[in-house]
C-alpha cells in the first residue's frame, strides 16, 4: 500500500489465470454474489460492468482477470461507488490512515468470519493465500487451493535461508533484491511486537499491501486492474468520504476498465513487481543505482537536476524549463529510464515527462516527439554515466538475456507443466519461473539504456563535464 493523493489513489492486485473460457473460474462464476453484496449495503457498480478475462499482450497463454465493460459506456459515467461505510481502515476513517490499525481491522474481521460485514467480501479475496511458515497450523487445502490460482508477490516467496528459496536466486542481484520481505519485516517491527505472523495476520497484511488504497480498503473499487498507457479512469470523494470511479473515456463492449497502481512516475516498475507480483505493460518505468550514483547523492543531494541544461535560480530555486517550457526536476536521483515500446525510452526522464503515467495517455507519436524534446536537454555526460553503468550491469549477470528468453525460461515453463499434468503444482517453481521473466524484462530495460545513449547519441545535450 502507498499513499497517493486523490485523485491517486492505488488498488488492488492483478489476477491471472489460465482457464479456458469464464465458466471454469470460480472468482467470475461467484462475482455476482459480491455485486449483490456491494449494492445491498449501499454501494454502486454499473450494470455494465462484469469481470472477464483479457489475452495478456505479453503472453497469449496467460489470460488477465478484470473488470470489463459488456457495452459501450460514456465518459463520465459513474462506473463504481463505495460509500465509506463499506471501507475498512482506522478509527479515525480519513484520507492517510495509520497502517497498523487498518491491518489490525483487517484481521479482527478476518477473525469474526461469517459475522463480519465483509466476510462475502473476503471470501473473494485472493491476494493473499499462502506464504511464509508460521507456527499456528492454519496450512488448510483451501489455502493450498488458493495458492494455485492467484498470483504471488516476492512477499510470498522463500527467504534466502529457507530451503526453496531459489527465486530470490534468480534476481541475479537485481532490485527488488533485499527488499523482497520489506513489507513482512516491516510489520513485523512496526505493527507486531517482533513477533512472528500468523496466517490470517499475514492474509490481513497481504490483503493490505495488494489492495488497500490510501482510505484502506475499499471494495470493487480494487478489482480494476493496473494499466498506466490504457488508464480510463478517475476518482472523486464526496463530502460523506464515499470514493467513485469514472470514467475518462468511452469505454467499448469488451474492453478493460482500468485503473493505476503506479501514479506520476513515483513507483518504478520494480516497485510494482515487489508489491503485486507482476511486471507492467508498457510504459514501464525502471530504476536502478551504482556505487558511482550512491558516491554522487552522498556528496550532493540535488546532484541529479545537474543532468539537464537549463538555468538554476538560487534565489527562488528553480532549477529552470526547457526551451519548450516543460520543467527540468528529475523524476529520481537514480538511473532511470522510461520505457514507452520495447525500441522507445526516455534517459533520465523529468518529472513533467513521467507525469502522465496514470493520469492520461500517449500514442507512440506522441511519446517520440516528447522523449525527442526531452533528450535535448539531457547532458550527454550523464548519459555516458548511465551508458557505463547499464552496460557494466548487463555484462556482470550470469546470464544473458537471449540465454534467459531462448533457454532458461522455456526449459523451467516446461518443467513446471511436465509436474503440473501429474497433478501437482511446483510452487517453488512457479516462483522461480515469476523471477526469471522479472529479470529478462529488468535486463531488456537495461540493453535499452544502452542503445538509446548510443543511437541517438548527438541528439542530448553536448558538454564536457565529467562525473
Amino acid at each position: 500500500m502507498r499513499l497517493l493523493l486523490v485523485p491517486t489513489i492505488l488498488a488492488a492486485a492483478i489476477f491471472t489465470a489460465t482457464a479456458a473460457n469464464d465458466n471454469e473460474d470460480p472468482t467470475i462464476q461467484n462475482f455476482p454474489s459480491l455485486v449483490n453484496w456491494f449494492t445491498s449495503n449501499g454501494g454502486l457498480i454499473d450494470p455494465r460492468i462484469t469481470l472477464g478475462y483479457e489475452p495478456s499482450s505479453s503472453n497469449n497463454n496467460v489470460r488477465i482477470r478484470g473488470m470489463i465493460a459488456t457495452e459501450r459506456i460514456e465518459p463520465e459515467t459513474v462506473l463504481i461507488h463505495t460509500p465509506a461505510s463499506l471501507m475498512i481502515n482506522d478509527s479515525k476513517g480519513g484520507q492517510f490512515v495509520n497502517q497498523c490499525d487498518v491491518i489490525q481491522r483487517i484481521v479482527e474481521e478476518l477473525e469474526l468470519g461469517k459475522d463480519s460485514l465483509w466476510d462475502v467480501y473476503f471470501s473473494f479475496d485472493g491476494s493473499s493465500s499462502g506464504g511464509e511458515d508460521n507456527d499456528d497450523g492454519d496450512d488448510n487445502e483451501t489455502d493450498k487451493h488458493n495458492q494455485r490460482l492467484h498470483t504471488r508477490t516476492p512477499s510470498h516467496w522463500n527467504r534466502e535461508d529457507q530451503p526453496g528459496s531459489r527465486a530470490i536466486k534468480e534476481l541475479q542481484g537485481l532490485p527488488p533484491t533485499g527488499e523482497t520481505h520489506r513489507h513482512i519485516n516491516w510489520y513485523t517491527n512496526a505493527c507486531n511486537n517482533s513477533q512472528q505472523l500468523s496466517s490470517i495476520q499475514f492474509k490481513a497484511l497481504m490483503m493490505f499491501i495488494t489492495r488497500a488504497a490510501d482510505r484502506g480498503i475499499v471494495p470493487l473499487y480494487d478489482l480494476m486492474n493496473h494499466h498506466n498507457g490504457r488508464i480510463n479512469t478517475r476518482l472523486a470523494v464526496d463530502e460523506e468520504g464515499g470514493l467513485s470511479v469514472i470514467a475518462t473515456t468511452s469505454i467499448e463492449p469488451n474492453e478493460p476498465i482500468y485503473n493505476t497502481y503506479a501514479r506520476g512516475g513515483g513507483e518504478s516498475t520494480v516497485d510494482v513487481f515487489n508489491n503485486y507480483g507482476f511486471v507492467e505493460d508498457y510504459p514501464q518505468l525502471w530504476r536502478w543505482s551504482d556505487v558511482d550514483m550512491v558516491r554522487l547523492a552522498e556528496d550532493d543531494p540535488n546532484h541529479a537536476f545537474g543532468r539537464y541544461a537549463g538555468p538554476y535560480n538560487e534565489d527562488d530555486n528553480n532549477w529552470g524549463v526547457d526551451r519548450h517550457g516543460r520543467g527540468l526536476e528529475p523524476n529520481s536521483h537514480h538511473y532511470e529510464i522510461l520505457v514507452v515500446s520495447p525500441t522507445l525510452g526516455a534517459l533520465h526522464p523529468t518529472t513533467v515527462l513521467v507525469h502522465i503515467l496514470g493520469n492520461g495517455r500517449r500514442s507512440i507519436d506522441e511519446w517520440k516527439v516528447e522523449i525527442d524534446h526531452h533528450h535535448a536537454t539531457v547532458r550527454q555526460s550523464h548519459v555516458n554515466a548511465m551508458h557505463d553503468s547499464a552496460l557494466t550491469i548487463l555484462s556482470e549477470l550470469p546470464t544473458t538475456i537471449k540465454e534467459d528468453e531462448n533457454t532458461i525460461l522455456p526449459n523451467e515453463r516446461r518443467l513446471f507443466e511436465k509436474v503440473k499434468k501429474m497433478g501437482r503444482v511446483d510452487q517453488s517453481k512457479a516462483d522461480t519461473i515469476q523471477a526469471i521473466e522479472y529479470r529478462l524484462a529488468f535486463k531488456k530495460a537495461l540493453r535499452l539504456a544502452v542503445d538509446v545513449a548510443e543511437s541517438e547519441s548527438g541528439k542530448f545535450y553536448a558538454d564536457s563535464e565529467e562525473l
